[in-house]
Order: structure tokens, then sequence, then C-alpha cells
């Protein structure tokens, strides 16, 4: 379901294609272990039909040697010219700074089907001298019908007086036959307000343009910009992400008539609750869905939602505190105090859906996640009305200094008597969730034991239609 290639890897930064019904997506091989592989990155290849099963093609565009240009092979994009698929990619060698040369430059492949792809030795891309030499990368390419042109979006900063955290620009080059490349000495969007705008991504949908990209200034995550034209102005809407902290460097792709953004949940070092994120880990898939204002959410795509089996009977069922059962719902929680129910063991792999109506604006309620209450561990899918806020939270704490253990937290619309529809996807540490089809947030549990269920403190909840299914067998 959330791909990763096994226990020693990890997948990073997708660069996702669409043809013939099938989506193939190059992804970043990642060795947890560097010196069981040598240093460096290639490309795999991953193709797919309806983001559960997954074929891995292997190595594709492969690194090269410790001298070589790329010998990380890094984020870039795929396109077809007439018969010819060409890839675009950021060749990124950290030992060519000692040599006083580019750390990145601009590379360029070819093929005729995808799976066998032949470099072009001659062919380099590097940072104009008014930009940092070492950071220039993930090239994406579109069209430009009104100006009958290609146009390449980077990944620049400028050298400039300007904060280093502030010098992030998306650059822009052009061409008119696809192969020879100018770069504008005036940067497409900067805003001065990043360290660099990773992975850049733009489309159309309706009278909106949307530029997407990653950031890891104020917060590691993948945000966006809309612009009636694709010249800009580029507005800022008031939630300007996809997804939380654990959701980086996406890039989308359309089937024709959805568009599908590809993201990765990282992992954490030594795969531990308190380890630090680390970069790659399991792919993650959201559909873009468009509000009438412009602005865009995401939900789980419809064949992942397809992929569990029939709800099973919730059991195992204990009240803990104000907990009332009616009609097939349970209003738990009130003014004084907590309230719970508990459903029994959380299997690794399922699917957990639910209706929800806070009776109050006051308190915090949600799901409770692995609860082992013998030890006192549990994980916390936490809403908050007073903060309108999302998150996952996690007890026990390292210290009574943290008020929470707020891994990942989305900004949510939480009013009393407004139902709402919540889906959880659990598999293995992955945990991603789905509220009312516009908010998605991704988190990492690696504590797998123990029950779940619904809770509430200081105001009451209704939970309703509640249903558990496990994954269908692969």
């Amino acid at each position: 379901m959330f791909y990763r290639p096994d226990e020693r890897a990890v997948c990073a930064d997708v660069i996702p294609y669409f043809e013939n019904g099938e989506f193939k997506l190059f992804y970043l091989k990642d060795y947890r272990d560097p010196q069981a592989v040598g240093e460096g990155c290639d490309w795999n290849l991953l193709t797919t039909r309806d983001f559960v099963t997954y074929q891995d093609h292997g190595t594709v565009l492969k690194r090269g040697d410790a001298d070589a240009q790329d010998l990380y092979v890094y984020t870039g994009c795929c396109n077809r010219i007439e018969d010819t698929y060409y890839i675009y990619y950021t060749g990124h060698n950290p030992h060519m700074a000692e040599k006083g040369l580019p750390v990145q430059k601009i590379m360029r492949a070819k093929s005729k089907d995808m799976l066998h792809w032949e470099k072009d030795e001659n062919f380099f891309m590097q940072a104009p001298a008014q930009f940092e030499m070492h950071d220039f990368r993930d090239p994406f390419i579109y069209y430009d019908e009104e100006h009958a042109r290609y146009c390449m979006l980077i990944a620049a900063r400028e050298r400039c007086d300007a904060p280093e955290n502030t010098k992030g620009v998306t650059l822009i080059a052009y061409s008119k036959d696809f192969l020879h490349w100018e770069t504008s000495e005036t940067p497409f969007y900067a805003p001065h307000a990043y360290y660099t705008h990773e992975c850049p991504d733009l489309f159309r949908m309706g009278d909106w343009w949307y530029l997407v990209f990653s950031e890891f200034t104020d917060r590691y995550i993948t945000t966006y910009r809309m612009s009636k034209s694709p010249q800009g102005p580029w507005l800022t809407p008031p939630v300007n992400t996809f997804d939380g902290h654990a959701f980086y460097a996406a890039k989308s792709v359309s089937d024709g008539t959805r568009r599908f953004l590809f993201g990765w949940n990282p992992i954490k070092d030594e795969e531990v609750d308190d380890g630090l994120w680390q970069w790659g880990g399991n792919i993650i898939v959201h559909e873009i869905v468009q509000n009438e204002d412009g602005t865009l959410a995401v939900r789980c795509p419809e064949g992942v939602m397809q992929a569990y089996g029939a709800p099973a009977p919730i059991t195992g069922r204990s009240s803990f505190g104000a907990a009332q059962e009616c009609g097939g719902a349970v209003t738990v929680g009130d003014e004084c105090g907590r309230g719970q129910v508990m459903f029994g063991a959380l299997p690794k792999r399922c699917k957990i859906e639910m209706q929800f109506t806070p009776q109050g604006d006051a308190g915090d309620f949600g799901v409770l996640l692995h609860a082992d209450f013998v030890k006192n561990t549990f994980y916390t899918l936490r809403f908050e009305g007073l903060y309108q806020r999302m998150s996952l939270d996690r007890w026990p704490r390292p210290s009574l200094a943290c008020h929470t253990l707020t891994d990942t937290e989305r900004p949510v619309s939480l009013r009393a008597g407004e139902k709402n529809q919540l889906v959880l996807l659990i598999e293995g540490s992955v945990l991603e969730v789905y509220l009312n089809d516009k908010v998605a947030m991704g988190a990492r549990m690696f504590d797998l034991k123990g029950a779940w269920g619904v809770y509430a403190v200081g105001s009451p909840v209704r939970f309703e239609k509640i249903t558990i299914a496990e994954r269908k067998d692969e």
C-alpha cells in the first residue's frame, strides 16, 4: 500500500509520469546502510494502476562513479518528445566542492522504453554567476503554449547579502527545441522566505495555476501557491499545504481526469518514536481536489479506499468514565471529565472509518491507537476545538516540560453540532489520516501493540458508524 522497497532501503523523491492507464513512478532509492552498496543514489522505476499493487522494475538510471557529476542521481522530470523519452535530472557529487566545482548540475538522459536510459555525456546546465553554484537542482519541464516554448523550473539560491535562510528562488529556463536551454536572470518566483524551493511542480486546474514546492526553513513540508496566470503574481492561500511534516518532496501528475500528488512519509532514526526524522521512507499518494474558491485540498484515492476487506464487527468493547451507547453510536466525555470506549486489538494493516460530532467547542477528543493501559502507553489522534488542530500525540512524554508530543499536526475546522467523516489508514508504522475528504495528515507509530478506541475530555462527543476493515491479501 505505502510502498517501500525493503527494510534496507527507502523511497525518496518520486518523479511521476502517466501513460496508457499506468502510473510510472521513478523514485530515488536510498539505502539505510550506504557502506553495503557504496556511496551514491540511483533512480528506480515503479509501475501501478491503483496505488495499491506496485511492480518495481529495479534501477533504471544508475549513479556515476566517485568522480562523476552524478554520483547521486537526484530529482528531475520525465517528458516524451515524439517517440523518445527524456529525463532531466540533478547530478549531485559533494566531492566536487573540494575541487572548486559545482556540487550540482542538471543532466540529461534519453530512452525508447523508459527502462534503458542513455546519458548525454556532453550536456550540463549549471547555476548562472549570480546564483549559488552548489544549489541548482530538481528540474521540472512544462510546455508554454502561449509562447510556443518549453519552460524548465529549477530550485536555486541567490548570491546576495540576504539572510542565509531567505535566498531560495525558483529559476526558469527556456527552450524552443527541448534540447538547448537559456536560463533567465530573473527568478520565476522569489518570495525571500525560504532556504530553497525543492522539487518545483506546476499545473493548471480550471482557471487557476498552481506552483508546488517543498521547503525546510519554516517547516519540513510541501506547500503551494496559486495564480490566474503562470507568470504570477503567486498568492499564498490561508492553508497552503497538503499534509503535515510527514509528507515531503511531493510532485503531481494527471491521468487526464484526476490529479494525484506523490510524496513520502519519512522514517525515523533506528525506527523508534524518539528517533530523528530521516530522508525518505514510504510513498504516499493523495488525490488533489479543487475547492470552489480555487484553493486545493486532498482526499484518499478511490483505489486505496477499496483495497480493504469487509468492515469487521467491533469487538472487545470496554468503557471508562462518561460513556453512553445508543443505536449503534457512542457518546463519550462530558463537561466534568474524561470518557473513553475501547474496541480491542488493533491490526497492523487496517482502515478505520467513523463519523464524529462535537457537542461543544471546549475540550479535546479523538482516537486512541496501540494503547496498553497496563504499561500506560498509547498514541492519540487528537482533535482540539480551541486550537482548531488535529495532531498525533503520544504517552509517555520524555519530561513534564512537554505538554504534548506533536510530531505532526494540521489545521482543521471543528464546530459544535457539525458531523465529520474520519478515515485512518494504518500500514505497519505508517499512519495516514483523512478528514472530510479535504484534510490529510501522515505520521509514524513504531510501538505496534495494544488496543484502540475513542475518547473525549471536557465536552461530550458523539461517535457513530465506527468500522474497521483489514487489508486484503496482496
